[in-house]
């Protein structure tokens, strides 16, 4: 189904949200409207990828309507990041236009920077305590 995804085994994210999120989608939405969107986001797949093949156009008329770009938005973020703590944000473009944007749940990652520096402080204590025994 979709192909692109850069978190893999051993790089250290967190476990694979995707295919859970995939089957939250599938459930949520229409087939036809899930199919569209898949389509759509191997269309980016396939765009990004590094050895791009024969590029699937959404038809015209097809074009996926405000509530499915968000779909869309958010499953492209999934993707990307391996993390559910993101949020989408309507911008205003300054001729009146309408867009989205994906943002990242700040809070979210304060908390783990917060985390990481107490981890860091505390092995960084451990090595000092180590080496201070060894002298």
């Amino acid at each position: 189904m979709i192909g692109c995804r850069p978190s893999g085994p051993g790089d250290g994210r967190e476990s694979d949200v995707l295919g859970p999120y995939l089957e939250l989608l599938r459930a949520r939405l229409t087939g036809d409207r899930f199919e569209l969107l898949i389509r759509a986001v191997e269309t980016t797949c396939t765009l990004l990828g590094d050895d791009p093949g024969p590029v699937l156009e959404v038809p015209a008329e097809s074009r996926l309507a405000p509530a499915l770009q968000r779909e869309y938005l958010s499953l492209i973020a999934v993707m990307v990041t391996g993390h559910l703590d993101h949020h989408l944000v309507e911008v205003l473009s300054p001729d009146g236009d309408r867009g989205w944007a994906v943002v990242e749940d700040a809070r979210d990652r304060h908390a783990r920077a917060a985390e990481r520096s107490w981890i860091d402080a505390e092995l960084d204590g451990i090595a000092r305590a180590g080496g201070s025994a060894a002298s």
